[in-house]
This record gives C-alpha cells, sequence and structure tokens, in this order.
C-alpha cells in the first residue's frame, strides 16, 4: 500500500514504493562517488603513464652518458698511443710491440689501418703476419676523420663474436692518413652499463644502423642483429617516447636518446603492463565493490522497505482516526520517526512543544550554523549552538533555543572586497533576496579568520510577505586551508627545481669554462653531478627536511677513497637542505684536489674531517676542519681553478658562514665557519 497526497494543481505524481525509492535514493548516493572514482582512476592513470615516460627519458639519456664515457675512455688509449715516439717514426714493430702490453690480458684488439681496406698491424695477430682486408669507410667516417674527430663503428663479427671498434685519425711519417683503433667486444658495453639499469627495465643500445649493440637482458641473443623495423621507424629525432612490440610480442613504453658523437641510440623499455598494473587493479577492485555494494544494498532496501511500508499504513489509519475524531492507538513500530509521529498524533494537545523540542535538538546538534531572524534589520538573531561556536561566543551557559541575541562585529569579505553588513545574506533575506552557497570569510573580534559557505532563504507567512529569515552556514575553513597549502607545496616544489637547475646550469658552466679538453670537462661534469644526486638522494629520505652531516660527509667521500684514509668525526649535526646541498659539492671538490695533488695522490696521505658544535648568543655554530696530512708538500697557486673559487663562493650572501683555505707546510686545510640558528634537527626542519 503506498501512501499519497493530491497535489495542489491537479497534476498527480508517480506513486512508488518506499522500497524503490530507498534503493533509487541509494542509487543515487553511490553513482557519484563510482563516477568520481573512475574520473580520479583516469587521472592517475594519465599521470602515471608521463612519469614512467619522463622516466624513460631520463634512463635513456643516464645510459648514453655511461656508454659514451666508456667510448670517451677507450679513445683515451689509443690517442695516448698514438703520442708515442714508434708512431712518429713509422716504427710499426716497436708500436706493435707497445700495443700489445696495452691490451695483455684483455680480449681487446688494437688495430692500424689506412683509409683503404688495408690493416697495417693488429694485435690479434704477430708482426708481419699477412692481415685479412677490413670494412671501407662510410662517407660520415671519412669526413669525421677529415674533421680530426673520433670515429665510433656499428657492431661488426670476428671470427663469431660481435665487436665495435673506436677510431682516431693518426699520421703516418710520410703525411699518410692511418685510422688506430681500439675494439672491444659488445658484452664490454653491456657489463659497462648494467650497474646503471634500474630494476625492471630493459635498455638496449643500437648502433647508426640500427643493429643491436648491447641489451641488458638477452645480450647473446640480440646482439649484431637488425631491431625491429616497426621499433626503429619509432627512433626518430634526438630524444622522444613511444610504444611498440619487442621480439616476444610484448607491448613496451620506450625512451630513447640519439647520442651526437656516436650517433648510436639507447632506449629504456619497460613493460606497458606494468605501466596500466595498478588502474586495472584499482578498477576491479572499485567494480567488485560496487557490486558487493549494490548486493548489500538491495538487500538491506527490501527488509527496510518491508517496515517502512508496514510503518506508514500504520500512520495513515491513525492520521485518518485523528481527522475522524476517533481515539488514536499508541503504535509500536521499531523505527524512531515513526514512532516520534505516532506519539505526536497520540498526544495532538502536545504537537507543538513536541515540534519545538525536535526542531531545538536538531540545530543544537547539527555540524551547521544557523540563524533566525524576525528583525527588519537583521540585528538580533537566534542561533544555535555551532552558530555561537563559529563566532567565538561561550556555549557553556544553558538557555532556550529562540531567545534573540545582538550580532556581534564582525568584518565580511568577499573575493577579497568587504561586504556591507546590507549585502550580507541574513540581510538580503529580510528583504525578500535568495544566496545559494556563496563563500564569505569573516574576521572575528578577536582576529580569527572563518571562512563559511553560506545560503539563506527569507520566510514568508500566509499571505506572502516576509516575515523572517534563516541563514545556514557551513565552516569550510580548514578545506580553504588546505587549498592554500596545497598551493604552497606546488609553489615549493617549482621553487625547488628551479634552484636545482639553477646549480646545474652554473656547475655545468664553471667546468666547461675551466676544462682544458671536452674529456676533461665531461669526467668532471659526470662526477660533480653525481656528488650533486647523491645530496639529493640523502635529503629525498629525508623528505627534503635536511641531512646529518657525517652521511653528507659519507656520501660524498666514500667513491674517492677507501675509509681506512679517512679519519671522521664529530657530534651529530643537522643541516638545512640547501646547505647540505653546498657542503656536498664543496667535500666533493676537496676530495677531487686532494686525489689530484694532496693528501690521497699517494699510498702514505690521509684525511682528517672533524667538526665540533658551540654556542654563540642565542644560536649555534659549526666549525668543520679538513685537513691533509703525510702528502707531497703543498705550496699556494696564483690561479684559481674552479674547485678552489667554488670553495670561497660556497657560503654565500643568504648564509652566516665562511670558508677558509690554507696552504700548510703538512698539507691542505679548508675550515668551514657556519650558523646553524637556535634548533636545528629534523623534528623542527620546514
Amino acid at each position: 500500500m503506498v501512501i499519497g497526497a493530491p497535489n495542489n494543481v491537479g497534476m498527480k505524481l508517480p506513486r512508488l514504493s518506499a522500497r524503490l525509492y530507498l534503493l533509487g535514493l541509494i542509487t543515487a548516493a553511490v553513482v557519484p562517488v563510482w563516477l568520481f572514482a573512475a574520473y580520479l582512476l583516469a587521472q592517475y592513470a594519465l599521470n602515471e603513464r608521463s612519469r614512467f615516460e619522463s622516466e624513460a627519458l631520463q634512463v635513456a639519456h643516464q645510459m648514453s652518458l655511461v656508454v659514451e664515457g666508456e667510448i670517451t675512455n677507450l679513445a683515451t688509449v689509443v690517442d695516448g698511443l698514438s703520442k708515442s715516439s714508434a708512431m712518429s717514426r713509422g716504427d710499426l714493430m716497436t708500436l706493435h710491440k707497445e700495443a700489445a702490453r696495452l691490451v695483455l690480458g684483455t680480449d681487446r684488439i688494437i688495430f692500424l689501418r689506412d683509409v683503404g681496406r688495408n690493416q697495417l698491424l693488429s694485435t690479434q695477430a704477430p708482426f708481419g703476419t699477412a692481415l685479412p682486408p677490413v670494412s671501407a669507410l662510410s662517407t660520415s667516417e671519412i669526413a669525421k676523420l677529415r674533421s680530426n674527430l673520433p670515429i665510433v663503428s656499428g657492431v661488426y663479427a670476428v671470427s663469431g663474436i660481435y665487436r665495435i671498434a673506436v677510431s682516431i685519425p693518426v699520421r703516418g711519417p710520410n703525411g699518410e692518413d692511418w685510422l688506430l683503433a681500439i675494439s672491444v667486444r659488445t658484452d664490454h658495453i653491456r657489463d659497462i652499463m648494467m650497474p646503471a639499469v634500474p630494476e625492471g627495465w630493459t635498455i638496449g643500445v643500437g648502433d647508426r644502423e640500427g643493429a643491436y649493440v648491447a641489451r641488458s637482458s638477452l645480450h647473446e641473443e640480440m646482439t649484431g642483429k637488425p631491431g625491429l623495423p616497426e621499433y626503429l621507424e619509432k627512433v626518430a629525432g634526438r630524444s622522444g617516447t613511444f610504444t611498440s612490440r619487442n621480439f616476444q610480442g610484448m607491448t613496451l613504453l620506450a625512451g630513447y636518446y640519439r647520442s651526437g658523437a656516436s650517433n648510436w641510440f639507447y632506449t629504456a623499455n619497460v613493460p606497458l603492463s606494468i605501466v596500466q598494473a595498478p588502474l586495472w587493479r584499482s578498477l576491479s577492485a572499485i567494480a567488485a565493490l560496487a557490486l558487493v555494494a549494490m548486493l548489500i544494498s538491495s538487500a538491506l532496501t527490501y527488509v527496510v522497505g518491508k517496515g517502512f511500508a508496514k510503518a506508514a499504513r500504520d500512520l495513515a489509519s491513525r492520521a485518518d482516526a485523528l481527522g475522524q475524531g476517533r481515539p488514536v492507538k499508541a503504535m509500536s513500530t521499531a523505527i524512531s520517526e515513526f514512532a516520534v509521529i505516532a506519539d505526536a498524533l497520540v498526544a495532538a494537545e502536545r504537537a507543538l512543544a513536541e515540534r519545538e523540542f525536535e526542531l531545538e535538538a536538531v540545530l543544537e546538534t547539527a555540524p551547521a550554523a544557523v540563524w533566525f531572524t524576525y528583525d527588519p534589520q537583521a540585528r538580533r538573531v537566534i542561533r544555535n549552538r555551532f552558530a555561537a561556536e563559529l563566532m567565538g561566543l561561550p556555549t557553556d551557559t544553558r538557555k532556550s533555543f529562540g531567545t534573540t541575541d545582538l550580532v556581534i562585529d564582525t568584518i565580511a569579505l568577499q573575493d577579497g572586497h568587504t561586504v556591507s553588513r546590507e549585502d550580507r545574506p541574513l540581510s538580503k533575506a529580510m528583504r525578500g533576496e535568495q544566496t545559494d552557497n556563496q563563500e564569505f570569510a569573516y574576521i572575528l573580534p578577536n582576529g580569527v579568520q572563518r571562512t563559511l559557505l553560506s545560503s539563506a532563504r527569507p520566510i514568508r507567512g500566509t499571505s506572502g510577505k516576509v516575515i523572517g529569515a534563516v541563514q545556514v552556514s557551513l565552516d569550510i575553513t580548514a578545506r580553504k586551508q588546505g587549498e592554500e597549502q596545497r598551493r604552497l607545496l606546488v609553489n615549493e616544489l617549482n621553487h625547488r627545481v628551479k634552484n636545482t637547475l639553477a646549480v646545474v646550469q652554473s656547475i655545468a658552466s664553471q667546468t666547461l669554462r675551466n676544462a682544458t679538453s671536452l674529456p676533461e670537462a665531461g669526467r668532471s661534469l659526470t662526477s660533480r653531478l653525481v656528488s650533486l644526486a647523491k645530496a639529493h638522494d640523502i635529503l629525498t629520505q629525508e623528505n627534503w627536511s635536511g641531512a646529518d652531516l657525517k652521511e653528507v660527509v659519507t656520501a660524498a667521500l666514500s667513491p674517492h677513497a677507501n675509509r681506512e684514509r679517512l679519519q671522521i668525526s664529530g657530534d651529530a649535526v643537522w643541516l638545512s637542505p640547501a646547505l647540505a646541498l653546498s657542503l656536498s659539492l664543496g667535500f666533493h671538490e676537496l676530495a677531487t684536489n686532494a686525489i689530484k695533488y694532496g693528501a690521497l695522490s699517494c699510498k702514505e696521505g690521509t684525511v682528517s674531517i672533524s667538526w665540533a658544535v658551540s654556542r654563540r648568543g642565542e644560536s649555534k655554530h659549526v666549525r668543520i676542519e679538513w685537513r691533509e696530512l703525510d702528502g707531497p708538500p703543498v705550496v699556494a697557486v696564483e690561479r684559481k681553478g674552479f674547485g678552489t673559487r667554488m670553495l670561497e663562493g660556497l657560503l654565500g650572501p643568504q648564509s652566516v658562514g665562511n670558508v677558509t683555505i690554507t696552504f700548510e707546510p703538512t698539507g691542505l686545510v679548508c675550515v668551514f665557519e657556519i650558523e646553524l640558528g637556535e634548533s636545528a634537527g629534523p623534528d623542527n626542519a620546514s
């Protein structure tokens, strides 16, 4: 049985059972949540895809730096051999002996050839042995030869073993154009790059013809073989990302980088299934939860709806009895709302009091601020407990709801502009206007600011005249603060990225400016960036709150010297992120200088790094001393290199501290004097 009432305008609404209404209500509440979850998943999938593409590009570029660095090392080997006196005299027998000593105990091959196809010598065969012809030079290789640049070959096979060669142009004793080359197996390239291969990624290196040079997995099966045409045609330009199938038919997300020096390309591949796995897992979980929720909701709707229908029929019979003047019997029901209505029908004379009590209970417990007013100026209001709490008024004294109070003086802001009291929602409602979900910022007399989402309606009498107004407001101060915090976090992230890029740009600029050769610049830049990256790793582990001084020192020096040659001591000191980065670079430069010229350049030399914390006034200071012992004699130099200038300018104008470098007879001494502030530690770093 469905209870309904005739429509005032003569149109009847469709009558549905309580169970259908409950099911519709549950569906209306749940479906938007599902849709919103689907939207969030879509955004999550896009962000994950973008993150993997960025990581693929970064990994491919890192692989190029690692492998190209090894190619540079190989070119350096033959470059040193080319400067021997045997080469300048044309003494090929002596040159063969020197080359053989260089590759003794390795699988490397050094050979000398002319611009034709003739080999003049090879460490693979005794001197004087007839040597087979080699491949003719390509147009691009001839161009590099004329430009006096190193030449990196493609993959070729020698006795069934795939190799690559790095050649440099040299002059014969009579001015002939020759090429002095060193050849290594392709698995040497594979071994060089393996330590830098991230877990779960497949790295491929291809030559300029598209043949595999090395591969982090299945290297033996793939080296020397051409890549898939559909894969190679997407490796266009300097760098980029794409999706393609591999030899096993698996779809990959790939990032690639092509070197300008060797014209090789480097690819970083990850299965697309790994990229999409989190999305599919989330979709499956949401679908399963949605199905279970709908089944449970349907069951509960049936059970609850049955009770609603019976209670509605009982109420209808009692209302009919009340309308006809018959006695109204008490009704027993498990639904508390229906029980309240039944009690009201039984005690009609107390109906008004009961309704007022219920209204007061709801308004006093609802987490929303409610104001009523019947004052044309909207100066005297009735407020619930939550409204009093929002306005900073006392709520410990109990008084009957409905007692009017004067409004307190507040400053209202909307979109940054002051809103007069006449233009506020309650005053506008008294003029018959309606306000829907508008945000206002209120500054209370005690200085506290709260942001409210307000709606207001006029209260009209039977004649349609406005007799009062009501305003309902939700406190959204925490939500607005959260939005502001997210904005600040995004700005902070942008600031850190810009600062890091500025540091890298400065390091690169100074390194290139002071380098004597491109290989030296490459090695110096790589080592400095690795030092910067290690400092970043430490800060990332601490959520960029700072870093421990001992961890910074250990990370900066561990690649340069054995632990027994270092004496590290000092109290626990917490550094800010900027100071941790600066000191990491400084210790790297000091270690590099010690390896080249100082205590670490000989077997007996050691380095002592110690620090101590002291208090000066209300702030803490730390004194860090780098002292080299038992090294070669040290003398001051007139010309300052990049490392010296960087150390002296390490603590810039925004830091409170200084750096002092002295050249004592026992070795170089560098002292850092730094002000840490009143409290420096991981618990109070921001």
